[in-house]
């Protein structure tokens, strides 16, 4: 028997700050992933570097490393002079490291942003696609999917609906469904019709009488 897929609704939207913290995030990754700075790798900045270092840096890495060996076993320099070389080779892939570090530290808040989502743009500057930003829209959305959930959620849309109907015949008679001069409310959380204000519904009703037609 086919499994029964679970019933997902979107009810209301929580936090709606998800896209603009992606942008500063995006802003702050320019001064992080700079040119100057990737080519101080020996590699040049591109999407697929980008994308590559976003998603941990692995295969940059490799070529970085690869780069400095070789590089260091064609060195036919004084000892002296390959000793001063591999410092400064350990200390640049420290830095790689560390630019590793730094990098995560500004994408972790949005692990739902794919790494291939992210590119370098014609200007040179880093971009993501618009799906990364509807991602970080939906976000914001809050969703129920529990059966008891869907249930509340059903019965609570009906009973706008009616109050809703409610509201726009009680308004006739400068009264409300709820709140000031209301025909129905709660006591003890149970809810409770007011006579007093129903049997003023009317055209000629004392409430219709005193305020016309001003807005409830």
């Amino acid at each position: 028997m086919k499994k029964e897929e679970t019933k997902r609704i979107c009810i209301g939207v929580g936090s709606n700050t998800f896209r603009s913290d992606f942008e500063k995030m995006l802003s702050k990754l320019q001064g992080v992933v700079t040119r100057q700075k990737i080519e101080e790798f020996g590699i040049e900045l591109n999407t697929e570097i980008l994308q590559d270092l976003i998603a941990g840096g692995e295969n940059t890495g490799k070529t970085v490393l690869e780069r400095l060996n070789k590089d260091l076993l064609d060195d036919a320099s004084l000892p002296i002079i390959r000793r001063q070389k591999e410092q400064m080779y350990n200390q640049l892939l420290q830095e790689f490291e560390q630019l590793k570090v730094d990098i995560h530290k500004s994408v972790k808040n949005f692990p739902y942003i794919l790494p291939e989502m992210y590119f370098i743009g014609d200007d040179g500057w880093i971009h993501a696609q618009e799906e990364a930003f509807a991602l970080c829209d939906e976000q914001g959305k809050i969703y129920i999917d529990k059966p008891e959930q869907i249930e509340v959620y059903q019965q609570a849309m009906k009973t706008i609906d009616e109050i809703n109907k409610l509201q726009e015949m009680a308004t006739k008679y400068a009264c409300n469904a709820l709140g000031y001069r209301a025909v129905i409310g709660f006591e003890k959380d149970t809810a409770h019709l007011y006579p007093g204000t129903l049997i003023e519904c009317h055209s000629n009703g004392i409430f219709a009488r005193m305020y016309g037609n001003e807005k409830q």
